[in-house]
């Protein structure tokens, strides 16, 4: 799939997340009590309803679709020296 095919044709599961305060992507996890929802940020459980969002309202919202740019760190946002090779 192409990044443009990415932004018009896929749609990513969101939740906000009591830990981290914010909406953020969420991710499926099975535990004693089943399936789960997580945070992607703080593995913390999920509880509220789940949304699903395009590709231009997750860049929105601080996530980056597809090859990290590559100016001199993780390509996250978060200040960090780490280099993707």
């Amino acid at each position: 799939m192409t990044r443009e095919n990415a932004r018009t044709e896929t749609s990513f599961p969101t939740a906000r997340c009591a830990a981290c305060d914010r909406t953020v992507l969420t991710y499926v996890d099975f535990d004693e009590i089943g399936e789960r929802r997580r945070c992607v940020h703080c593995d913390a459980a999920v509880d509220s309803e789940l949304q699903w969002i395009g590709a231009p309202e997750l860049e929105a919202a601080g996530y980056q679709i597809g090859e990290p740019r590559r100016s001199g760190g993780c390509g996250g946002g978060c200040g960090c020296a780490t280099r993707r090779s």
